[in-house]
């Protein structure tokens, strides 16, 4: 297992608890669906990446998931935090935003080590 693979089923985990943690003091499903919903989508593409075969794809797709949830958590969090100002919905998508922009740029500085690798 590639300490990138690794890395997403750490991000899923976390992402999933961020939205657990979201759920339990508001009751709303939105604060459990946006962080979980890309935890559980970059926990299973680390899951899949397990499988040799199947690895390239799953790590690309992971990216994806990542790059969305940066730009989405970051954008989203940003706008609420201004109009809104700061509660548990805009923390949680700026919370979401970083764990993905962190996720981004380890997955792209690993795709570009195994490109000098190969």
């Amino acid at each position: 297992m590639t300490s990138i693979t690794k890395l997403s089923i750490i991000v899923g985990i976390l992402l999933i608890s961020l939205g657990v943690i979201l759920y339990i003091p508001s009751g709303a499903l939105t604060g459990l669906f946006f962080p979980s919903g890309f935890g559980i989508s970059i926990f299973s593409c680390g899951v899949i990446a397990m499988n040799e075969k199947k690895r390239k794809i799953a790590a690309h797709v992971a990216v994806l998931f990542g790059l969305i949830g940066a730009v989405g958590g970051l954008g989203m969090g940003m706008k609420e935090v201004s109009e809104a100002g700061m509660g548990l919905a805009p923390i949680g998508m700026l919370i979401m935003g970083f764990l993905c922009l962190i996720y981004l740029v380890a997955c792209i500085k690993s795709f570009k080590d195994a490109r000098k690798n190969s």
